[in-house]
């Protein structure tokens, strides 16, 4: 088998963008119809197959956007008369391209392409896949045979069942999400946790192949006897424990001053430069962490921020399997939008709003989230330092 490409080089994908004023058209393109335009959309050839990177071309003095659908993420939208996108399913997919000369509501024109091979594979998916680790797939395709999902579940020391079952090996080139319980896992390998304890628990594998088409199978049925995996962090962060406090949530504020600053990636603490969020133009509020229905809600003092920062509710996962002690990272808090913290917003990356965050310090009175850059700054670290709201206070 030959290797397949799993990234293009960023120059590759980089996509130039049409300046109105370097393609005038003259008066009789002021008004185009979607017959006028002149635009191909070609499948680079992989192995004498189509792959799923398109090079579109726009031969009419226009401005062109395509919009290409994903399978798992947002439409892509790229303005450019010449470059390179793609799309992420096998078969026949449909580009729409929109044209103006005027600036005013484009003409819309649908192109189909056939796709018969992944080579380029994006990292949403690669990252679902496993991709690079032992056990996981090599590419990105159909094809599923259940017999290659290996699995184990965790034991206490006299063999009671835990509540950990661990997908060791799964090379299926599909997308699967695993259920068990209140558990789910939406990675080929890796932790499967549920927090219900009980008899007879199904262990269901959703599989979604790359022509978009999604099989579902039942696993067997597992019972989880004894907590094998509760990590205290959970307590810290939500207020929840499964027997102690199954019913709590726990809430959290920024801290009165210095709760918004920069620092190194890798740092526990903003270390470079702090200040307050009132005076970058947002609003301090709360966050309240609902482990139970796995929910993080929101609370803003003051909706009518010049930062525009609103309240809202969205849900909320804890990766534990990203810890790192010499980057500082305890564990990572996952976001939702609109259910995201307090002022999402990176200090040296415009209107960016994260939602991966590294904890990196945690106590019972005390939190400090850590975003990393995904511009050219990544060596730096944003920080929002918080403080738990006592029970009487929420």
């Amino acid at each position: 088998m030959k290797k397949l490409i799993f990234a293009i080089p960023f120059m590759a994908l980089a996509m130039t963008a049409c300046n109105p004023s370097d393609i005038e058209g003259g008066s009789e393109w002021a008004a185009i119809t979607a017959d006028q335009i002149q635009v191909t959309a070609t499948p680079a050839q992989v192995d004498g197959k189509n792959g799923n990177v398109i090079h579109v071309v726009s031969a009419s003095p226009v401005v062109t956007a395509w919009d290409a659908p994903q399978l798992i993420e947002n439409t892509t939208h790229t303005v450019t008369t010449e470059g390179d996108i793609y799309v992420t399913r096998l078969g026949t997919n449909t580009i729409t391209l929109s044209a103006t000369n005027t600036g005013g509501a484009p003409v819309t024109k649908e192109i189909t392409v056939q796709v018969d091979t992944i080579s380029y594979i994006t990292d949403a998916i690669k990252n679902r896949l496993c991709i690079g680790k032992t056990g996981a797939p090599d590419h990105f395709g159909i094809g599923f045979d259940v017999s290659k999902v290996i699995i184990e579940q965790e034991t206490t020391e006299d063999g009671t069942p835990g509540n950990k079952i661990k997908v060791t090996s799964n090379i299926n080139p599909t997308l699967c999400t695993f259920k068990w319980g209140s558990g789910t896992m939406d990675t080929n390998i890796g932790d499967l946790i549920t927090y219900d304890l009980g008899d007879d628990m199904d262990l269901t594998l959703e599989v979604l192949q790359a022509d978009g088409s999604i099989k579902n199978f039942n696993l067997g049925k597992f019972s989880a006897k004894e907590y094998t995996f509760f990590p205290k962090e959970i307590t810290l962060l939500t207020g929840y424990h499964p027997t102690e406090s199954p019913t709590a949530t726990k809430t959290w504020t920024l801290v009165d001053e210095n709760n918004w600053g920069n620092g190194g990636n890798n740092d526990q603490k903003p270390s470079w430069w702090t200040t307050t969020v009132n005076g970058q133009g947002g609003s301090n509020g709360t966050i309240t962490f609902d482990f139970a229905n796995s929910t993080l809600t929101k609370v803003i003092f003051d909706e009518s921020n010049k930062a525009g920062d609103k309240g809202g509710s969205g849900a909320f996962k804890l990766d534990f399997a990203s810890a790192n002690a010499s980057a500082n990272i305890l564990f990572r808090l996952n976001t939702t939008e609109p259910g995201n913290i307090i002022y999402p917003i990176m200090i040296n990356q415009g209107d960016y709003h994260p939602t991966v965050y590294d904890v990196t310090l945690l106590t019972e009175k005390d939190l400090i989230l850590r975003a990393q850059h995904t511009n050219d700054n990544t060596w730096e670290g944003c920080f929002w330092v918080f403080k738990a709201v006592p029970e009487d206070k929420k």
